[in-house]
């Protein structure tokens, strides 16, 4: 309801008129007399307010997530930092893990590229230039008699490979192949029995976690509420008190922790076995597919391969004793280049442009390690001010609402706000102006208070320009309540 400003002063000249007029009947008109000029009465606006605390805030979760524990009630008296909900941070806090590995990764990366190659692995470089240099030699010196021989044994067993496969295949081979097979099978077996064995271990390990934690979270509520109800006697709470319910707290976030990682070993089991499985079932069909190949005999293709490796074995027999040899010195000169390179590269130290990678990839770990840090803070609500809980709209257990999640104020101190207050009334609100303050629900209850805050920005509301008026008052009554109405008179 919006009040206006109520001025009588154009009364008073209609007033004189009237009882000069009057003056002209029924005898002579009377001596005029200057009439006194009264001092016109200071402005009054009324209007209406709404009772609120002097600070107030609406608490929300900035991520989605399970609500995995509320600390605090409504009507509970908090300090500023106070832990008042937590979603359920266990793969937040395996996250964190993983970024601060990820960047003493980087670290350790960076700082062996910056250290430079070790004189071992110079002394290494070193040896591959002389051993390339030597073989160089080697070519250039001449075809030796142990080449020809090379050349010539490897012709021979291209040869032999070739009558054998057209031979077929010999018994002592068949039977090599048949107790391959049979062990593959026994090592699947074995497998199995294994990998069950151990992901059931897992599983336990998961069950034994939680049931750890259930225990340590109901041992830290049932601290938590004897202490709240011990602080709530005379006296201070026993430091022995508060350092149980400290343990009690930690020992929830071990838990749950060592629940996290139970888990994460649980899923690492059951890979485990699928791969394991896998891969002893692969053996298997290795086994088996050697030893019917080994039934069925070569086949033309082998066969066919194995004339061609008889065939390349006869030309670089030919290569060893032709002009072909130009070919091989190129190739022992080119591998004395490349050792060369890299003997050269390692004596040179690090590049900068590789340091400066390796200093972007520690960066940019740091910021991930800061980022997930950024997220397991912000899974906890904190109390920005001391004040009271006023409402929670949360569940243990159910998704965060985009609403706020827990609104709280700071009910030592009130102040009566009004918003309806048009351009004509404003000019005549000063900062420091006196107000009168009386309420709906209280009708025999008036206050004093004072104008402490003009909002400069005015809003639109049905055609007309209205303001912000903050008062504060000089006293106050229990008995008044947030979004009470009070009739705000200012300068009465």
């Amino acid at each position: 309801m919006m009040r206006l400003r109520v001025n009588h002063l154009w009364l008073l000249p209609a007033i004189g008129l009237l009882l000069s007029g009057c003056a002209g009947f029924g005898g002579a008109a009377a001596e005029p007399t200057a009439a006194p000029v009264a001092a016109p009465p200071p402005p009054r606006v009324v209007a209406d307010g709404k009772i609120m605390p002097a600070r107030s805030a609406e608490l929300r979760f900035l991520s989605a997530g399970l609500v995995g524990q509320i600390m605090v009630a409504e009507g509970d008296q908090v300090a500023a930092g106070d832990a008042l909900a937590q979603l359920d941070s266990a793969e937040l806090a395996l996250g964190a893990e993983q970024a601060r590995a990820a960047l003493t990764q980087a670290q350790a990366a960076y700082e062996q590229l910056a250290a430079g190659a070790a004189p071992d692995t110079i002394v290494a470089a070193e040896a591959g230039v002389a051993q390339a240099q030597a073989g160089a030699r080697q070519v250039d010196g001449g075809v030796s008699a142990s080449d020809l021989a090379a050349a010539r044994a490897d012709l021979a067993q291209a040869r032999a490979t070739l009558a054998r496969l057209q031979a077929g295949p010999k018994d002592d081979e068949v039977t090599q192949a048949r107790a391959g097979l049979a062990q593959a099978q026994a090592d699947l077996q074995t497998q199995r029995d294994a990998l069950s064995a151990a992901k059931s271990q897992a599983d336990l390990a998961v069950a034994q976690a939680a049931n750890t934690l259930r225990d340590a979270q109901d041992a830290y509520s049932r601290i938590y509420w004897e202490n709240r109800k011990a602080e709530s006697q005379p006296g201070d709470l026993p430091q022995a008190q508060k350092d149980a319910e400290e343990s009690a707290q930690r020992a929830v976030g071990s838990a749950e922790a060592a629940l996290g990682q139970a888990q994460v070993a649980l899923e690492n089991a059951h890979q485990a076995e699928v791969s394991g499985v896998q891969s002893a079932q692969s053996r298997v069909s290795q086994a088996q597919a050697s030893l019917s190949l080994l039934l069925a005999g070569a086949d033309a293709d082998q066969i066919a391969g194995a004339r061609a490796r008889v065939a390349a074995a006869e030309a670089a027999l030919a290569r060893l004793t032709g002009d072909a040899r130009a070919g091989a010195l190129d190739a022992a000169q080119a591998s004395v280049q490349q050792a060369q390179a890299n003997l050269s590269q390692l004596q040179a130290g690090p590049r900068d442009v590789d340091l400066a990678v390796a200093a972007a990839q520690v960066q940019a770990a740091s910021v991930a390690v800061r980022q997930a840090d950024l997220a397991l803070e912000r899974a906890t609500l904190r109390a920005p001010f001391a004040g009271t809980v006023v409402a929670i709209n949360l569940k243990a257990g159910e998704l965060a609402p985009a609403e706020p999640a827990i609104v709280m104020a700071d009910t030592s101190d009130w102040k009566v706000e009004t918003n309806d207050l048009t351009e004509l009334d404003i000019v005549a609100v000063n900062l420091g102006d006196q107000v009168t303050l009386s309420f709906d629900a209280l009708p025999d209850l008036t206050l004093q208070g004072v104008v402490t805050d003009i909002k400069g920005l005015g809003s639109t509301y049905q055609g007309d320009v209205i303001y912000t008026v903050v008062i504060r008052p000089q006293s106050w009554d229990p008995r008044l309540r947030w979004n009470m109405t009070a009739t705000v008179t200012i300068g009465a």
